[in-house]
């Protein structure tokens, strides 16, 4: 399906009868449904924040338990549900128009584990949505952006996992 001269006379037409129907709120009315799609996967799917908190929680068990370097594990589950399932996830199916589909592309989109390979969307998505500078942005007395902190963690966590490395009480508690 390519697009061609039919569609591009269609789409004239319809911005020539937005245009001339409702041009003091075309603006209002692009903003209410944009919102209205953003919203659409989290009211289908309202308890998706459970599983990083759940996480979370594990995370700070095992660490209050000696067991730091599984902590660092769970740490790094956190930030990844928290920057995939719960922001990347919802903003890429609320882009799209039917939820059929959105099911579809958002497994295809984002469906690899990490979210370093989904930095730079993740980066335009809240410099565009939240006039926000993911890049720059840093917890409170902290010099270090917060994506960073997170991609270290992420690197913590794979020498762990796949290098047979531990990790102590100090470098545990940079991430719980």
């Amino acid at each position: 399906m390519s697009y061609d001269e039919h569609d591009a006379a269609m789409g004239e037409m319809y911005e020539r009868i937005g245009d001339e129907l409702y041009p003091e709120h075309r603006v209002q009315a692009i903003g209410e449904f944009t919102a209205d799609r953003l919203s659409s996967y989290y009211l289908a799917n309202p308890m998706v924040m459970r599983p990083a908190v759940d996480a979370l929680q594990e995370a700070k068990r095992l660490n209050a338990n000696g067991h730091h370097s599984a902590a660092v594990v769970f740490c790094a589950t956190t930030i990844e549900l928290l920057l995939k399932a719960m922001l990347l996830l919802p903003i890429v199916y609320g882009l799209v128009h039917n939820d059929g589909l959105a099911d579809i592309i958002v497994k295809h989109a984002v469906g690899q584990t990490g979210f370093d390979r989904y930095r730079n969307l993740l980066s335009r998505l809240f410099q565009e949505l939240a006039n926000l500078d993911i890049a720059n942005a840093s917890r409170d007395g902290v010099s270090v952006a917060l994506i960073d902190e997170s991609r270290r963690v992420q690197d913590l966590r794979n020498d762990i996992i796949h290098k047979g490395h531990a990790c102590d009480a100090a470098a545990a508690r940079k991430c719980v």
